[in-house]
């Protein structure tokens, strides 16, 4: 981990992790999955430094997906954040206790359950919007427009690739 390190930088915490020599990680060396955690690591780590600890990255990202998919199942909002339903649960749980969702049963399966934001779900993602987007702004602004394009296309083009691999 790289907490003492930090300069607003991405890229150059990036470099840092991935020439560690004094590390031998064998077969792993380089490995698209290995890398993806270790990134994936890092903007966790920064996002929660950016906001002080007071929201986690992925509840962030499911709380904005109930908020702009007002009635969907728990299952098309698991699918849009990349969580399995057993991820999910607990973090709509903790939500509709705080009282920042509601949750009610689907008309067409009484079983199955669809969400909705209310005003203080609305209120915390408006809280932090400006804070996030400044936070993406400074930590792309590293790799420029032009590799932020790329990144972003290699991404979703490996996630397809991945599919296609589990639909097989």
């Amino acid at each position: 981990m790289c907490n003492t390190i930090y300069n607003n930088n991405i890229i150059d915490i990036l470099e840092i992790n991935m020439t560690n020599t004094d590390f031998d990680y064998g077969i792993l060396h380089h490995m698209v999955g290995l890398e993806l955690r270790k990134a994936q690591a890092l903007a966790n780590q920064t996002f929660l430094s950016a906001l002080e600890g007071q929201l986690l990255p992925g509840h962030y990202t499911v709380l904005v997906l109930i908020a702009k998919n007002p009635n969907q199942s728990q299952s098309r909002i698991a699918e849009a954040a990349g969580l399995d339903r057993s991820s999910l649960v607990p973090i709509l749980k903790q939500f509709e206790k705080d009282d920042l969702i509601k949750r009610y049963p689907a008309r067409h399966d009484r079983r199955a359950k669809i969400m909705t934001i209310t005003p203080k779900g609305t209120g915390l993602i408006t809280k932090y919007e400006k804070q996030i987007k400044a936070l993406e702004q400074t930590v792309l602004s590293g790799l420029g427009p032009e590799n932020h394009a790329k990144l972003v296309e290699l991404l979703l083009a490996f996630q397809e690739v991945l599919k296609t691999r589990l639909d097989t």
